[in-house]
């Protein structure tokens, strides 16, 4: 990888991390996006998945992002944390 791809996908990993922040109802820092190209991997934990659907979707209207993949974990938990671990 050279240095201009790496970083657009720091760039779009902190685009991704900064839309999911804003996120209504979603803890976003159980949520880590990882770029490979110009998609996004969503790895971590959600509490629901009406809120890994919302990361999902919120990650895919950033610009420069053409696929998103969810590696999401429900917790089922209000925090998103989970007790499994």
């Amino acid at each position: 990888m050279n240095v201009s791809h790496a970083k657009s996908g720091a760039e779009l990993e902190r685009k991704v991390a900064e839309r999911l922040a804003a996120l209504p109802d979603v803890d976003a820092s159980a949520i880590e996006p990882h770029a490979e190209g110009t998609k996004i991997v969503l790895e971590g934990s959600v509490d629901t998945v009406f809120s890994a659907r919302k990361a999902v979707l919120s990650a895919e209207t950033v610009d420069g992002v053409h696929d998103v993949e969810s590696h999401l974990t429900l917790t089922g938990n209000k925090n998103g944390t989970s007790t499994s671990h």
